[in-house]
């Protein structure tokens, strides 16, 4: 039971700073002409700041690569089901890449952390292994494919060198690198200069639930359902189904410790990421669909992680 309030804690937080960020829209504190703002302090500043922090000190054992791998191959087999799915309903250009977004990158970290030291409680080798399998099975192709692919249906420039160009000099990008670069070599160890700027990066990171919350909020409208239950459906299935037993079935494979597996599993269990929704609108794509999905999923996931769980424990 403890799981399941922790489950409903962590919901409930991320949708009273929306209904916050909804408030404060309402009053006309903050308002649509602000939304590019929000987006960019997510994508250009806060996102990479955690990037850092979360892989610059890690260090990387073969499990983490094993399961990180797993992950990473999950999250392109459901962009690949999710695109091939999406042209089915008949979706195109910046819907398609806002509904291949959504269904395809979960929230490992935030909602998947909290789930992971639930079930693992005390063990901080968990959390840790939860933190290397998240990054890098689940940040890596998000920051990577997610950016390509929202850039692609979005800004509607079908130019590969293009594409490339808008990742590579992305800060999501650079951040990965630098904190991949960080965690392998481990330059300047004691360096108070390395140590003051981690602090300040730290604190940046920790802003980044609030700018996407309030970034959400500014997206939010009025859907029609006529045909929107549908892409429920569908992204529902793809995020909230097939991508833990695509994992489980993958892990099934590998030699992996059971503790690992059942981390992967519950990783790969979250709901759509919220930073899918600002993704999808900083690049091009339909922000306000993909905020509607994520939220659905959000609703949705209270009833399928305890199910996935029944699997993991």
């Amino acid at each position: 039971m403890s799981l399941y309030l922790n489950l409903l804690h962590a919901i409930a937080e991320i949708f009273g700073l929306i209904l916050i960020g909804l408030l404060l829209k309402n009053r006309s504190i903050i308002s649509e002409a602000h939304r590019p703002v929000f987006g960019k302090l997510v994508t250009d500043f806060a996102l990479p700041a955690l990037i850092f922090t979360s892989l610059y000190s890690q260090t990387i054992k073969m499990a983490d690569v094993k399961g990180a791998a797993i992950m990473f191959t999950t999250s392109v087999l459901c962009l690949i089901l999710a695109w091939a799915v999406g042209r089915y309903l008949s979706l195109k250009g910046p819907q398609l890449g806002a509904f291949v977004i959504a269904a395809s990158f979960g929230s490992s970290s935030s909602l998947g952390y909290s789930v992971v030291s639930q079930v693992f409680p005390g063990d901080t080798t968990a959390l840790t292994d939860a933190v290397m399998v998240s990054e890098l099975g689940v940040g890596v192709p998000a920051f990577v494919l997610g950016v390509a692919v929202a850039s692609y249906f979005g800004h509607g420039d079908r130019r590969l060198g293009s594409t490339l160009k808008t990742l590579i000099a992305s800060p999501i990008f650079i951040s990965l690198v630098l904190g991949l670069a960080f965690s392998i070599f481990k330059p300047w160890p004691e360096n108070p200069l390395l140590a003051l700027t981690v602090g300040i990066l730290n604190i940046i990171g920790d802003s980044l639930v609030v700018f996407v919350a309030l970034s959400i909020a500014l997206m939010i409208r009025m859907i029609p359902l006529n045909g929107f239950t549908s892409l429920i459906v569908a992204v529902a299935a793809i995020e909230l189904l097939a991508q833990p037993l695509i994992t489980f079935t993958l892990a099934e494979t590998q030699i992996l410790p059971v503790k690992e597996i059942d981390i992967l599993l519950i990783e790969s269990s979250m709901p759509s990421g919220t930073i899918a929704a600002v993704l999808a609108d900083r690049f091009g794509c339909d922000g306000a669909l993909a905020s509607a999905l994520v939220i659905a999923t959000y609703a949705l996931c209270m009833i399928t992680i305890p199910l996935i769980m029944l699997l993991a424990i």
